[in-house]
């Protein structure tokens, strides 16, 4: 970030804080808000992962924590000021506003929404197009993706 206040780089990626601490100094500009723009905006931001082996060997402590994931993003949701407190609190953010600002526009509701496998068919395609990776789209899907334990907790944790 210091380079692009100082002019030395002409663009960077941001992640939370650093865009909104730029917006709020008026420094630059955005060109693409995954958050908001299409069709960044129609994936998941994120995914969680876990070891093949660690999911086999325990697969109840794997949905334990994926329960406390997707509960965790349920309260990001519905309490966005609460959280932004306990972030200040806790030191995991300095600038209230601008966690606030971020817990609002990260659509946190959507998770029982969003299909999983289109997220990473899309973002999968875009690295392969880029030379980022060898695998297709479908071969990373069909090797590499679970989606029991989600499925599950879709069912189990309806709104």
């Amino acid at each position: 970030m210091q380079l692009f206040i100082e002019g030395k780089v002409d663009a960077i990626l941001g992640f939370p804080p650093v865009p909104q601490e730029l917006r709020r100094r008026k420094i630059g500009y955005s060109v693409v808000n995954t958050a908001l723009d299409r069709p960044w905006s129609q994936y998941f931001c994120c995914m969680t992962v876990a070891s093949r082996e660690f999911v086999r060997k325990h697969p109840v402590a794997t949905k334990r924590a994926l329960r406390a994931v997707v509960k965790a993003t349920d309260i990001c949701a519905a309490e966005p000021e609460q959280v932004a407190r306990i972030l200040i609190d806790r030191g995991f953010a300095e600038n209230y506003d601008a966690t606030l600002q971020v817990l609002r526009e990260v659509p946190y509701q959507r998770w029982r929404e969003y299909d999983s496998a289109d997220t990473i068919r899309f973002m999968a395609l875009r690295m392969h197009e880029a030379g980022v990776i060898k695998s297709s789209p479908q071969q990373l899907i069909a090797q590499g993706t679970d989606w029991r334990f989600l499925n599950e907790l879709k069912k189990e944790l309806k709104e």
